[in-house]
C-alpha cells in the first residue's frame, strides 16, 4: 500500500517468519542430528555453510537476472525473473529432499 506503516509491518512480520524457520531449520535440526557434545560445532558448520550458501545465491541470483535482461527500442529494461525463479525454486526443492536423506528410520516394530 501507499501508507509507510503497512510497508514496515510488513516487513516487520516477513522478517520475524523467515528468522523463525532459519533458527528451526539451522539449529535445532543441527543439534538433533549429533551426539550432545558435538552440538556446538554442528551449529558451527550449519552457520557457516548458511552465510556461504546465502552468498553464493546471491551471486547465482545476480548473474541470472542480469542474463537475462532485454532492452526495447526505446530504451527500456525488462527484465526476465524466468531462470532465477526456476533457481531458487530448485533451490527450495532440493534442501527439503536432502535432510529426508538423513533422516533417521525408527526401527520399532
Amino acid at each position: 500500500g501507499d501508507a509507510m506503516w503497512v510497508n514496515v509491518l510488513s516487513m516487520v512480520l516477513f522478517g520475524i517468519a523467515i528468522g523463525v524457520l532459519i533458527c528451526f531449520l539451522g539449529g535445532l535440526m543441527a543439534v538433533d542430528i549429533v551426539p550432545r557434545k558435538a552440538t556446538g560445532a554442528a551449529l558451527g558448520i550449519v552457520g557457516m555453510a548458511s552465510y556461504c550458501a546465502a552468498g553464493i545465491q546471491d551471486v547465482a541470483s545476480g548473474w541470472l537476472i542480469d542474463a537475462n535482461i532485454s532492452v526495447t527500442a526505446d530504451g527500456a529494461r525488462h527484465y526476465d525473473f524466468g531462470p532465477v525463479a526456476f533457481f531458487w525454486i530448485a533451490a527450495s526443492v532440493i534442501s527439503f529432499i536432502l535432510p529426508l536423506l538423513n533422516r533417521k528410520q525408527n526401527t520399532e516394530a
